[in-house]
């Protein structure tokens, strides 16, 4: 009949008030018992009272539910730091080669560039390096000499 090979009978008195509002919270909680609902609510108790003793601050249930919660929104939040870090690294380039002529062509290359080097980075994007390393300067030269 035990639920837990491990259990242990104890007797517990109660008030009737107390009894009653269990037995209306029983199904709501979930508990497959009365045993269960008393042992769930016990469990929650015995963990307020360690969060006092700088232990767990939220039960297990309510953490899973935050994850669950946050998840989409970090992933939706991510993706778009994301492009605002390769328009970021492309703004960087267009102020680096500030004295080129940029056609709609060149804008492409340079966004193309930009994804390659933040996925590379995972988004810091350093302006000296830019500046010192010519990146588009030479793929715009490799480039047109494949066209040629």
């Amino acid at each position: 009949m035990n639920e837990n090979k491990n259990a242990v009978r104890k007797t517990v008195y109660m008030d009737e008030e107390l009894a009653r509002r269990c037995e209306i919270l029983f199904g709501e909680a979930g508990a497959k018992s009365f045993s269960d609902f008393v042992s769930k609510a016990l469990e929650l108790y015995i963990d307020k009272l360690i969060t006092g003793a700088h232990g767990r601050l939220l039960t297990e249930e309510l953490s899973q539910a935050i994850r669950d919660e946050v998840r989409p929104i970090a992933s939706r939040l991510s993706k778009g730091l994301y492009r605002y870090a390769v328009m970021l690294d492309m703004l960087c380039q267009i102020i680096a080669y500030q004295d080129t002529e940029w056609s709609p062509d060149d804008i492409e290359l340079l966004r193309r560039f930009a994804n390659v080097r933040v996925a590379k980075t995972r988004g810091k994007i350093d302006l000296q390096s830019l500046l010192n390393d010519n990146w588009f300067e030479n793929e715009k030269e490799n480039d047109t000499e494949d066209n040629l």
